[in-house]
């Protein structure tokens, strides 16, 4: 009996070192691994670029931030702004609540802080923290038990066959990450008839999305107060939605939260022109909701410089 237990325990202690050595070498994550690469899967950007701004924030004075749409952004679309270092922080389905949590980390590690851009998207809700291995915040941020933290990953075999999955769907690079945080994401629209899909098309708010509303105005009274006390200029630019889309932005409510985010004091707010044939045409987005670089190159960058450069800012 003795004889067959070891055995029993020794097959097990194997798979279990199997499955941590196959999870750590391919890493789908991107948990352990640098970030700058071609994926097929979307790694988690939050952990990945808190652990190598923790090491090398000294390179970086500026920092783009915001959901997956912000995440295509260098600081070349920023305008030739002299002295500014941008790294792209943001993450997919971010929020500022979030982001003044990554702020607050940087800002304890004493890593420059001179400018602060942020797109916010009115349509993307604010949920409860996520059990997602995609969405976890960095331990370092959340304060998370590391062992905890990693088992998820690398003692799991969640990860292996999400990655598994995925690959077989999706066998070329999807995702193109670069040195500085940004992402140039490899598909496109094929057609025009893909922007008269239903789904791209404008939605509603729900009580749901109102109350996200809210809670982001919290979030944004909140950066304002540290852009006061700790020195840095902070900019928000409401994302660009598509044609059908862009009608919510006509919703009451977000009006008022739109005037009430214009009102907040240290936060200057762009907003995109919304007639621009850009928002119908297909060449220029990803998908219904991901607009290429052109989009805020165009409706966007201006005055984002312009503000950078010092000139309309309400600092």
């Amino acid at each position: 009996m003795r004889t067959y237990l070891s055995i029993l325990l020794g097959v097990a202690a194997l798979t279990v070192l199997g499955v941590v050595a196959v999870s750590l070498s391919l890493d789908p994550y991107r948990i352990v691994h640098d970030l700058p690469g071609a994926y097929v899967f979307e790694p988690n950007t939050r952990v990945s670029k808190v652990s190598y701004l923790a090491q090398k924030c000294s390179a970086y004075d500026a920092y783009i931030v915001g959901d997956s749409r912000s995440a295509i952004l260098n600081g070349d679309d920023m305008g030739e702004i002299a002295g500014r270092r941008f790294f792209n922080l943001a993450a997919q389905a971010d929020d500022i609540v979030s982001i003044v949590r990554r702020l607050n980390f940087l800002i304890a590690k004493r890593c420059p802080i001179s400018a602060v851009v942020i797109g916010e998207s009115v349509d993307v809700v604010i949920g409860e923290a996520p059990d997602s291995l995609l969405k976890t915040e960095n331990p370092s941020v959340s304060g998370e038990n590391r062992l905890a933290f990693y088992a998820k990953y690398f003692l799991s075999v969640q990860a292996l066959m999400t990655y598994a999955e995925i690959l077989r769907g999706h066998p070329a690079p999807r995702y193109v990450y670069h040195p500085d945080g940004h992402v140039d994401y490899m598909w496109g629209m094929s057609d025009s008839g893909e922007f008269q899909r239903a789904r791209c098309g404008s939605g509603k708010l729900g009580d749901q999305e109102r109350q996200s509303l809210l809670v982001k105005l919290e979030g944004y009274r909140e950066i304002a107060r540290m852009s006061a006390r700790y020195n840095f200029r902070t900019i928000i630019w409401i994302a660009p939605l598509n044609k059908w889309q862009s009608s919510l932005l006509d919703d009451p409510f977000i009006k008022d939260y739109l005037n009430a985010l214009r009102a907040i004091p240290n936060l200057a707010v762009i907003d995109a022109e919304r007639g621009s044939p850009l928002l119908a045409d297909f060449h220029a987005w990803h998908d219904c909701e991901h607009f290429r670089r052109i989009v805020f190159d165009q409706l966007v960058a201006p005055a984002a410089a312009e503000l950078l450069a010092g000139s309309g800012s309400k600092m």
